[in-house]
């Protein structure tokens, strides 16, 4: 492990689009929920009496926090596929598993990045909630309501296997990059619209709908309640999926022509 960690890391220590993008990505998170802060603030005013609680106020702002930075996974899953493509396009891969590295641990390359890009983006989701509840929320501090950031951990764990997954297959960054963002933004939305018509409920359990039914905007879903599973159910699914997009990966890896 040590080992994948320090090729990884010659990799992009001096790789400027990747720190850029990192920066971003992490930047995002805290930009994002000020300005949802800047917003609800003004509905909270303007309907003073109607809705209870500000979602800034502990310990709603774990679930709001982690809602609001669930936008952001995008950026992350874009930074794994430019990474994973990147050793395609200029074949480093090839070499390495000519100086002897297994298929398999070019995969557990990835993965490792998998687990560093999510943690960080757990770590800044976690300052950012601590942050926002002590410095604009009225109630004190509280760890209620934690388990929505398992629950954005998990949703953001799927999103990048879905790139990993993508940039294995595709090889090609442009094809990889416009297929991952086509896939979250409009393919998913579209099978969602369709099984939740013909279906029901089913189609809440697509890969990144499950996660979006885990972690609804707080106050909203109150007043739109919508006919839903158990969490555990949504929680499960992701779990198969987060194993079944891993497997995958390496089966394709071990089968790939280089």
């Amino acid at each position: 492990m040590k080992n994948l960690l320090s090729i990884e890391w010659q990799k992009v220590k001096h790789y400027r689009t990747f720190w850029i993008l990192l920066f971003l990505s992490c930047a995002i998170i805290p930009a994002t929920n000020y300005v949802v802060h800047n917003v609800t603030d003004q509905m909270l005013q303007k309907a003073q009496g109607l809705i209870l609680q500000n979602p800034y106020d502990f310990p709603l702002v774990w679930q709001t926090v982690a809602n609001v930075s669930s936008f952001v996974n995008i950026l992350f899953g874009l930074l794994l596929v430019i990474l994973i493509t990147n050793e395609f396009t200029y074949r480093t891969h090839r070499q390495h598993i000519i100086d002897g590295m297994e298929r398999r641990d070019f995969v557990w390359g990835k993965v490792y990045w998998i687990g560093i890009l999510t943690a960080i983006a757990l770590l800044i989701a976690l300052a950012t909630a601590a942050g926002f509840g002590l410095a604009y929320g009225t109630h004190p501090l509280s760890l209620e309501s934690m388990q929505y950031m398992a629950f954005y951990t998990l949703q953001l764990l799927v999103s990048l296997s879905i790139a990993l997954l993508i940039a294995l297959l595709i090889k090609r960054a442009g094809l990889a990059i416009v297929l991952y963002l086509a896939y979250c933004f409009v393919i998913e939305q579209i099978l969602v619209v369709i099984v939740k018509r013909i279906v029901g409920q089913p189609g809440g359990l697509l890969p990144l709908q499950a996660g979006d039914e885990l972690l609804p905007f707080p106050v909203i879903d109150k007043f739109i309640p919508t006919p839903r599973y158990q969490d555990g159910v949504y929680m499960a699914a992701l779990i198969i999926y987060l194993a079944v997009f891993l497997w995958i990966a390496f089966r394709r890896m071990q089968r790939a022509d280089l």
